[in-house]
């Protein structure tokens, strides 16, 4: 019995000791303080950061409660409309905002790591806005001038571009020469043609050609042409000769193009030429007329080096609407009244580049020429005993050159 109280008193001072500990005011470990101060020491880790009251940002900028500072990644509405200003509530919030540095040590895939990513466009569109606004464009150059245009379209080009294009051509290469001149002993050909026994006839004789060009520039220059046959002479009634001349002589511009500043680069050469050919017959022929034909004529050619020593060349020549006219000899005659005269010419040659100054070259050209009569000649052809009407004659040169160039 004394057994039974005795554990029914032990156990109810067990469940009365605890009790009575848990009521103790002194006791600081199971008791929460009743101090409501939050101290903000706690909350200020390099994640989350208390903002003060009078930092919060007006309601039209950002709606949020008042806590945590998160930067907004959409600039300021001064900044979307071009303006280069930063308000002070953006400045606060700037400075208050976590230093990239410090968000590098968190996940990717955190909320504030992808703030910070964020929170660096309204700054770099802030710097690319301020930096298209503060740059300066400069004028366009004045055009030039008409006169200038013309000029630089003629010599091919402005002073400078002229200069440097000279520095470039190699010192050996003749087209560095500004002044070209050539001198080629020659023999000629000649047969004109026609069912008016007038103007039927033939020649052959050594000659003379002679040449000169001046370049003003790389691209722009001058150059004439003579040639003159020696001891030429024709039949006359096919028993005796009477002595015969003949003579050309062309002169005018040329353009010239440039294929690179190698002395294995080609050129090619435009112009156009006053051309003036003269057939002149002795006075003691009493069977052939003479004849005379002039104007302008549309050149092109052409020099392709084959090597820095050899080089060919190729020369085309147009000569629409000639004036031609017909020489008295021993006898006073006229094919018609009026006559359309063309001409052409084929040049094919080549050319030794011993050095700048000094080439060696073989010219072989051909020229052919067209003369139509109107209505019928004034004289009776002493073969056909008969006046012929829209007497046709065809006149061909053949001339081969073998000459020397000097070049300065």
């Amino acid at each position: 019995m004394l057994n039974g109280c005795g554990i029914l008193i032990l156990s109810l001072l067990t469940a009365v000791i605890p009790a009575t500990a848990q009521l103790d005011s002194s006791s600081a470990v199971l008791l929460r303080s009743r101090q409501r101060t939050t101290n903000t020491d706690n909350l200020n880790s390099s994640r989350y950061k208390v903002r003060s009251p009078e930092s919060r940002r007006d309601d039209d900028d950002l709606e949020e409660t008042l806590g945590t500072v998160i930067p907004t990644p959409v600039p300021n509405r001064s900044i979307r409309k071009g303006t280069n200003s930063i308000t002070p509530s953006m400045k606060k919030d700037l400075s208050n905002a976590t230093p990239p540095a410090e968000a590098e040590d968190l996940p990717p895939d955190t909320p504030a790591a992808a703030d910070n990513t964020l929170q660096e466009t309204p700054l770099t569109n802030q710097t690319q806005t301020s930096d298209v606004s503060n740059k300066t464009v400069e004028p366009n150059p004045p055009n030039p001038s008409v006169p200038e245009q013309v000029r630089e379209l003629i010599l091919g080009g402005s002073t400078e571009d002229i200069e440097e294009y000279r520095k470039q051509i190699h010192p050996q290469d003749p087209r560095s020469n500004m002044l070209d001149i050539a001198i080629a002993p020659a023999y000629y050909y000649n047969d004109s043609s026609s069912k008016y026994s007038f103007r039927r006839y033939h020649s052959h004789a050594p000659g003379l050609g002679l040449g000169m060009n001046l370049w003003f520039t790389p691209f722009f220059g001058m150059q004439s042409k003579f040639f003159t046959s020696f001891s030429a002479s024709q039949n006359n009634g096919g028993v005796n000769s009477v002595p015969t001349e003949l003579q050309e002589f062309e002169a005018g511009l040329r353009f010239r193009k440039h294929f690179g500043f190698s002395r294995k680069a080609p050129t090619l050469n435009w112009g156009v030429d006053y051309n003036d050919n003269l057939n002149k017959i002795s006075k003691l022929s009493t069977t052939s007329l003479g004849h005379k034909t002039s104007g302008l004529s549309f050149v092109l050619e052409a020099t392709i080096p084959n090597s820095t020593a050899y080089a060919n060349t190729f020369a085309l020549e147009v000569r629409p609407r000639m004036k031609h006219s017909e020489q008295n000899t021993g006898i006073e005659a006229r094919s018609g009244s009026k006559n359309e005269t063309n001409s052409m010419s084929f040049s094919l040659g080549g050319q030794w580049n011993l050095d700048r100054r000094n080439q060696l070259f073989w010219r072989t050209r051909y020229t052919i020429e067209r003369n139509l009569f109107d209505n019928q000649a004034d004289t009776t052809d002493p073969i056909s005993n008969q006046k012929p009407e829209g007497v046709s004659v065809t006149n061909s040169l053949l001339i081969f050159y073998f000459g020397f160039r000097w070049g300065s």
